[in-house]
């Protein structure tokens, strides 16, 4: 026990240093440089923490398991009408009218127009003020230039994406945009390899990385991530339970000494072997919970958004609020951005399954996924070469 003590104190000093490297040796580090020294020291204190307490490990973070929360989880999920109705809300937010169609077995005409409802609010106050919001608080992001896609027109470019988001929802949004712009790279790669141009070293990624401490603010942005995988994970769970596919434990993920979040073990061989409209609301739960999550936090984050406006900088009060502020500016941002980025289908992430359980023939899935997964590497390809 003594032992793993002075790991986490040891590790929590160096933590701090590393953020603070500026301020302890003078010299102008970059953040990616940080991220790095933070990534190596977390593997290291993972690997001795968990061998020397035999904790369970996946791709390097330590599962600390329990069926403690089983309990809470099985007494929420007995209002399952509740839950079945968000989720089919959830499938119309996230594939709009194509999902309608798709998805026609978990599709009511009230939960379309709810869906629609929500998704319009989504498409009008949330995505545009989740990536205002970012782009004050990320180094170097993707937000700063202005949106990715850009017809030659700002009110012809705003009514394609209104029409194709719903139409298809987030999902479709995000795959044309990352497309699109993923191809836009592609040229000014070749212009830049052929031609000698050099518009490529001024272009920003088509995303960036969300850290804690190194472009996110520390404590705000852990609370955050954690709020965002909790509520993820958790609505998996308890549709799980509806769908009587057994839970073999839940936790918490620590990456090192930093909690990233909560997870919980569905059997998959039952979860395969249920139906597909059962199938679909567990796999589209995640994402629907982050969607809506983000509407609450995103009501919460309006009034103290006003009150922090009115209240004098440099108080006592004025610096509990503004920590309030961020704490949920970052909550409605990145449960929007993690909710619809889930959508993607790309292996691991809940969009590929749910393509997987409702369009039959594999081939369209398998196509859908390598052109999104070309997409992404290519959205990120100008980080190598940054000056």
């Amino acid at each position: 026990m003594l032992f793993g003590i002075f790991v986490v104190l040891l590790s929590a000093i160096l933590f701090y240093f590393i953020l603070n490297l500026e301020v302890f040796t003078g010299l102008e580090i970059s953040g990616f440089l940080k991220f790095i020294l933070i990534v190596v020291e977390m593997i290291i204190v993972g690997k001795l923490l968990s061998k020397r307490y035999k904790l369970d490990t996946e791709i390097g973070l330590i599962l600390l398991k329990s069926k403690k929360g089983l309990e809470f989880i099985e007494k929420i999920s007995q209002y399952k009408k509740l839950w079945n109705f968000l989720a089919d809300v959830g499938t119309t937010i996230s594939y709009g009218v194509i999902g309608a169609f798709l998805m026609r077995k978990n599709t009511r005409w009230y939960t379309f127009t709810a869906g629609i409802i929500l998704l319009a609010c989504l498409i009008f106050f949330i995505a545009p003020l989740a990536l205002a919001f970012l782009s004050t608080v990320l180094a170097g992001s993707v937000f700063e230039d202005g949106p990715a896609m850009d017809l030659g027109d700002e009110s012809i470019t705003a009514i394609f994406l209104l029409v194709v988001t719903f139409l298809g929802g987030f999902f479709l949004s995000l795959m044309v945009g990352l497309v699109y712009y993923g191809v836009y790279i592609l040229t000014l790669v070749f212009q830049f390899i052929f031609l000698g141009s050099s518009d490529l070293l001024a272009t920003q990624p088509g995303g960036t990385l969300l850290l804690p401490g190194v472009n996110l603010p520390f404590v705000e942005g852990i609370l955050a991530l954690v709020m965002v995988l909790v509520v993820h994970e958790g609505a998996h769970a308890i549709l799980s339970r509806i769908a009587a596919v057994p839970l073999k434990s839940s936790g918490i993920v620590l990456f090192g000494i930093i909690p990233i979040g909560a997870f919980v073990e569905p059997d998959e061989n039952v979860l395969r072997g249920t139906p597909q409209r059962e199938q679909t609301r567990v796999l589209v739960g995640g994402s629907t919970a982050n969607f809506l999550t983000s509407i609450v936090c995103f009501a919460l984050f309006i009034p103290v958004a006003l009150l922090l406006h009115s209240l004098e900088a440099g108080t006592i009060l004025y610096g509990i609020f503004r920590f309030i502020y961020i704490v949920l500016g970052l909550s409605f941002s990145l449960n929007f951005i993690v909710a619809t980025v889930n959508l993607l289908p790309l292996p691991l992430f809940d969009g590929f399954r749910i393509l997987e359980v409702n369009i039959p023939k594999k081939i369209i899935v398998n196509a859908l996924m390598y052109i999104t997964l070309i997409a992404f590497l290519l959205n990120f390809l100008p980080w190598l070469f940054a000056k």
